[in-house]
């Protein structure tokens, strides 16, 4: 139902992140059951009451919608009231900040915004880094917020609350630097949008010309963003760096161990994650044990012994994994 009315021009909405007696900056629209439109709910600036939430709980409504034009007045309303309260769940938080930066994120992309993509992925990141310094998630109830298939957006928005996760977990960095990590995590692929579709969505082994394709992209990432001054050496090393490997062995320049910028040490833990743990159309999931195996493995070998050490340490206390798969190109 969601996506069909997200073709419509409509964005679902978590009830949980909606307050009462709120006056809020934009329409809300519910689908009845049966119905493949959106009935208006309540306009804007009238108020919601607890009866009203109460009803929708009781007819088991657990998303309104708003048009996708006022999407920036919802984020703001979520930035003023929503993201920092914790009497509002961590998961319905997590998830209204994701759907709106993914309507964000996904319009720049379509239309080739470059501007756009990285401011989107600046307000995401500071949003997420508050969201995390008042309340860092055990990794179970964070694994279970986030979505697990190979989509573009949720492979980049899982990396990039991964990479934060760690920042905040390691403790060797200030808010602004782990704001940073996670907007550099959102952009880790953005190289990937000049592949050609028929090369990253193939379903069988690439030949040897379609691989060097694919390799290519933190290259085209780090030369599309290089020349920005509201990008620190650190994001475009997350965008470069994060497929090499401390024994030389990764791509695109076989750099080694000191070579590396931390934070791309950070996103390789964090890419290598995701890609192993999402839902792929060709492979089928690894299982997370199997995963947090090979992190650790090839701690100090390939990836940071640290970084692993902090990650799977977290990891090791969820025991199952939706049905997803392997690692990325």
């Amino acid at each position: 139902m969601a996506t069909s009315l997200q073709s419509l021009g409509y964005l679902p909405v978590s009830t949980a992140t909606l307050y009462v007696a709120t006056v809020l900056d934009f329409d809300l629209y519910v689908q009845r059951e049966g119905r493949g439109f959106a009935e208006l709910y309540r306009e804007r600036e009238y108020p919601l009451t607890p009866d009203d939430l109460e009803k929708l709980r009781e007819g088991g409504v657990d998303h309104l919608y708003i048009r996708i034009q006022d999407k920036e007045a919802y984020g703001q309303y979520l930035r003023q009231n929503v993201l920092h309260d914790s009497a509002v769940p961590f998961s319905s938080r997590m998830r209204a900040l994701r759907e709106v930066a993914r309507v964000a994120f996904e319009d720049a992309l379509r239309a080739g915004n470059c501007d756009q993509m990285v401011g989107s992925a600046g307000g995401f990141g500071r949003d997420l880094a508050g969201m995390l310094a008042d309340q860092a998630p055990a990794f179970r109830e964070l694994f279970k917020t986030l979505d697990h298939d190979y989509y573009t957006f949720t492979h980049t928005c899982n990396v990039s609350t991964y990479c934060a996760v760690i920042a905040v977990r390691m403790g060797k960095f200030d808010a602004v630097e782990i704001a940073q990590i996670a907007a550099g995590g959102i952009l880790h692929d953005i190289g990937k949008r000049h592949i050609p579709l028929h090369i990253l969505n193939k379903v069988g082994k690439l030949t040897p010309d379609e691989w060097e394709v694919v390799r290519q992209h933190p290259v085209t990432g780090y030369r599309e963003l290089c020349g920005r001054d509201d990008l620190t050496a650190g994001q475009l090393m997350m965008v470069y760096q994060h497929h090499e490997r401390l024994d030389g062995s990764g791509y695109p320049a076989g750099v080694t161990s000191d070579e590396i910028h931390p934070w791309a040490k950070i996103c390789a833990v964090a890419d290598v994650f995701d890609a192993m743990t999402c839902k792929r159309s060709y492979r089928h999931a690894i299982p997370l044990p199997e995963v947090l195996a090979h992190l650790r493995r090839f701690a100090g070998q390939k990836y940071d012994a640290d970084i692993v050490e902090c990650w799977t340490s977290q990891a090791a206390g969820t025991n199952t994994l939706p049905k997803a798969s392997a690692e990325a190109k």
